[in-house]
């Protein structure tokens, strides 16, 4: 679809809840616009972990329109996320403090372990939740909540998956959409990567170029937090109406319970 919206030639781009688009200014420029962005994204771009922004505006009955670089490129594939600027990007977003600070003051708040949980419980698709494998995992999952100290939570994603990665032509890689992104343990976005993309032989040398040590500790979290991002991934899956994909998902979820203390 395709139309004019406040001096913009705009053209929707698929998947994306008809809220983003391709759009082009009257000198010619691409951009890219998405209504509706989390206001953080702001600090993001300056911290060169998401596209540069070029304006925002207020609109009647649309919500705030953010517009940034078009970017010419790909998006990542699961071969690539073992790369060395995707662990980087997660150091910068991860430790930065300042990010932590901005998500605070825009009133995300503190969200422990058993928090994602509920939020699941609360939020997935109803089929979802009258599923008794999935509330199985769940009630478990409640039964041996990891240890969560405030201090050291962090301003995760919360959706690593590849496509939400992109590189440009020059070779720069960005993380975009943003509307997951929570504050709580960083392993959430650690155990995603390691479960879906990284070989687990490969587990200790990445945790360690990461900054984290390879103990039962650390392993223990990561079965943990792993369960979430299957759990969070189906349900996102499910909502897009991609049977397959969710049940690929709910599939990988068995295996990782079955074969995770067995593989060293």
């Amino acid at each position: 679809m395709q139309f004019e919206n406040g001096g913009l030639q705009m053209q929707s781009i698929s998947g994306n809840s008809g809220k983003a688009y391709r759009a082009q200014r009257s000198d010619g420029t691409p951009v890219f616009v998405k209504y509706e962005m989390p206001p953080i994204v702001a600090a993001l771009a300056r911290e060169q972990i998401t596209p540069p922004i070029l304006s925002t505006n207020q609109e009647l009955g649309m919500g705030q329109r953010v517009e940034q670089e078009w970017l010419e490129g790909r998006t990542l594939e699961p071969q690539d996320m073992s790369s060395k600027q995707v662990r980087q990007i997660l150091v910068r977003m991860h430790f930065s403090r300042i990010l932590l600070n901005q998500a605070l003051q825009l009133h995300y708040t503190y969200q422990k372990p058993e928090d994602l949980i509920t939020k699941w419980k609360e939020e997935a698709p109803v089929r979802l939740r009258q599923n008794s494998f999935l509330l199985s995992i769940c009630d478990e999952l409640l039964r041996n909540v990891p240890t969560f100290r405030q201090e050291t939570a962090t301003f995760v994603h919360g959706d690593l998956h590849h496509k939400n990665w992109v590189q440009t032509e020059s070779g720069l890689v960005y993380l975009t959409d943003w509307e997951t992104a929570c504050v709580t343990d960083r392993m959430l976005d650690v155990a995603y990567i390691l479960t879906h993309y990284i070989p687990r032989a490969q587990w200790e040398e990445w945790l360690k170029e990461y900054g984290f040590k390879y103990n039962e500790t650390v392993l223990d979290k990561i079965y943990w937090y792993g369960q979430v991002g299957y759990l969070n991934q189906i349900t996102k899956h499910t909502e897009s109406y991609n049977k397959d994909a969710a049940n690929r998902e709910i599939y990988h979820l068995r295996r990782f319970r079955e074969n995770f203390y067995t593989i060293k």
